[in-house]
């Protein structure tokens, strides 16, 4: 059944969790001129943080030394954002747009674009920020032996950020409520605490939602669903999708789209 056609609101999972795998996203490029132009863009703006560029690591063989490096935290990080703000875009220019979206750990920084709390330069730059910054732990940095260094430098950078309130409801996943004003404070990106997945995915489903979909390199959020839904759904059948995996059978049709709208 086409999405469009399904019961009840659209939650966007932006997950996180494994890095992608070398060339994950290569087939969409392949197809779709709006996910390959949108991918260049966001790559181009996070390589003036990084080692290397990050496209040449995303497709690098597998194998490969360079492929190697999406296993490591500065590349694994700007690799989920980058690939989910391609996702988002390429779905976007195909009108399928969420009701409200949720961002689990390394994703909530493309939830939260996604959501207009950021502008795409302020997430590329959240983003790129942080990756820096790990990849200095073992490097001559004063914060590099510890993590909460990283963290506090991750914050100062943060506060220099313009957030908006959310123009979706952004569903944290350390309260599993949806946010307010707190995207201002820096805080509330770098907190760390226990992720309540389930605890938001119930939320979610008492306010109707019905269609689940995930971004990034894989479908882990959509696997763990069935655990943390009811058993009945009265309002309509619960259906989950993961992009990567489940693209053609969303796709609402031959066109591929010229572009994507950019905030």
């Amino acid at each position: 059944m086409p999405i469009e056609g399904r019961n009840g609101l659209i939650a966007f999972l932006f997950s996180a969790g494994a890095a992608p795998r070398p060339g994950t996203g290569r087939e969409l490029g392949d197809a779709f001129p709006v996910f390959a132009d949108a991918l260049d863009d966001i790559c181009g703006r996070l390589d003036p943080y990084l080692e290397l560029p990050l496209k040449s690591v995303m497709f690098a063989d597998d194998g490969t030394r360079t492929a190697a490096l999406l296993e490591r935290e500065p590349f694994a990080g700007p690799a989920v954002f980058a690939l989910q703000v391609a996702q988002y875009r390429l779905l976007s220019s195909w009108g399928i747009l969420p009701d409200v979206v949720f961002g689990q750990a390394a994703g909530r920084m493309a939830a939260a674009y996604a959501a207009g709390v950021f502008s795409l330069a302020d997430a590329c730059h959240a983003a790129g920020t942080l990756a820096r910054l790990l990849g200095g732990r073992a490097g001559p940095e004063p914060h590099s032996a510890r993590p909460d260094g990283v963290l506090d430098a991750y914050g100062r950078t943060l506060a220099t950020l313009h957030p908006c309130a959310p123009r979706l409801p952004l569903v944290s996943d350390v309260t599993a409520r949806p946010v307010g004003a707190e995207t201002a404070e820096p805080e509330f990106w770098v907190r760390r605490a226990p992720l309540r997945f389930a605890e938001a995915v119930g939320r979610l489903h008492r306010d109707g939602v019905r269609t689940w979909l995930e971004l990034g390199p894989g479908d882990r959020l959509t696997r763990l669903l069935p655990q943390c839904l009811p058993d009945h759904h009265p309002n309509g059948t619960a259906s989950a999708s993961a992009l990567t995996r489940d693209w053609a059978a969303l796709r609402p049709g031959p066109s591929t789209g010229s572009g994507a709208a950019q905030r």
